[in-house]
This record gives structure tokens, sequence and C-alpha cells, in this order.
């Protein structure tokens, strides 16, 4: 449903696809790709999205213990008790971060800290993401794609354009999937994030908060 409301814009897709070489001409300048079933794709500007990378260099050469990226506490200590780091270079219980809404939170805890107040600790919330292209309507949070122990809830409308997948593992809610109607956002969001249990709401979750009553 997304990539035809974005064909419907002017936007064209070569999907699963792997990519074999970058051409370029005799100043450096690619002028296409080549994938490996053979097929080529010309071009003036060629942009690849490689995630964010943790930048700990300078840690390293000071002696900080590095794994994926600096790795800090619950308080964002890293091993040396002096040292605070918070955003896209610090490793928190295994995990990385590239978005902004988790470092805000870091940086509340860490001043919490470093203003001596000592109580605050960083809790790893689920990550929710929104599509931020005019008129077009996806969020996704959590684990959305599911596992062999969890199950999911469907719910599809082509002609209203709208897609919902709720993903649910020890009856609770652990990931979401929303297109086209993403007006209980905030509530999924918030099921998660409590994980409290939906056994009692379950029929009529995929629905949303206003079925509730």
């Amino acid at each position: 449903m997304l990539q035809t409301e974005l064909e419907q814009r002017g936007l064209k897709f070569k999907m699963a696809a792997k990519t074999q070489q970058l051409i370029g001409d005799e100043n450096g300048h690619i002028t296409a790709v080549r994938f490996e079933d053979g097929s080529e794709l010309e071009c003036d500007l060629f942009i690849m999205a490689i995630d964010v990378r943790p930048n700990m260099a300078l840690a390293k050469e000071a002696g900080i213990y590095c794994e994926r990226g600096i790795v800090v506490n619950d308080t964002l200590q890293s091993y040396d008790p002096s040292i605070y780091a918070v955003g896209e270079c610090i490793q928190h219980r295994g995990d990385t971060f590239g978005l902004v809404a988790p470092l805000f939170e870091q940086a509340k805890v860490c001043a919490n800290h470093l203003s001596d107040h000592g109580v605050a600790e960083y809790i790893t919330l689920p990550t929710a993401t929104k599509l931020k292209v005019t008129g077009i309507n996806l969020f996704s949070v959590g684990n959305f794609l599911g596992d062999e122990n969890s199950e999911s809830i469907h719910f599809t409308d082509p002609g209203l354009g709208i897609y919902k997948k709720l993903v649910i593992k020890a009856n609770k809610l652990i990931g979401a999937v929303l297109y086209g109607d993403t007006v209980d956002v905030r509530w999924y969001q918030e099921l998660l994030e409590k994980e409290a249990p939906i056994s009692d709401i379950r029929d009529v979750l995929i629905f949303g908060k206003a079925y509730l009553a």
C-alpha cells in the first residue's frame, strides 16, 4: 500500500535487488548501478542509507571499554565512573541508538547525575518511528516482526487505505504497524511501554481505543 501510494507520486522501486557494482566515468562520478541479476540503472546521483555507526575512536584511545559502542550502565556511566556518555556513540544493555527520542531521555538521566541528584536510571523503551511524508500516515513501534513465540492480529481495508498489524506475546502487546489510520498510536505505545495485559480487550484491540466502551 505504501509502495503504491509513493508510485502515484512519481517514485519508482526496484525491490529485493542486490547491488553488484557502481559504475563511474573517467572523473570518478557514478553513472550507473549494476545489480546481481545483470540489470543496470543509470543515475547521476547515488545515495546510500547505511544507518548510524557509533563513533568510539576517542573512547578507545582513552582506554574506555567499548563493544559495539561505548558501554554504559543504567546511569549512563562508562567503565570509568568519572566519564558519562549519551547518544549514538553508546551501547546500553546491548542496544545502540540512531533515533533522537532515546537520546533526549539519556540526556535527562545524565543531567540528573551530573547535577548530583543521582536517582535517575535509563530504561530503553520500545522504539517508535513515523514516516515523515506529507499525506501518508505510517507508524511502527516495538517488535513488529514477531518470532516463533508470538502471534499477530491483522486488519486490512484496501479501499480505505488502512493496514494494521499488532504483535502479541505472553498476553502483552510487543509491536505494532499502522498505515493509513494512526489515531491510536499513543495508546498502543502506552500499552507497550507499560507492558499491560491485553486479555480483556483482545477482541477489540485491533479496532482502537474508541471500541473499549
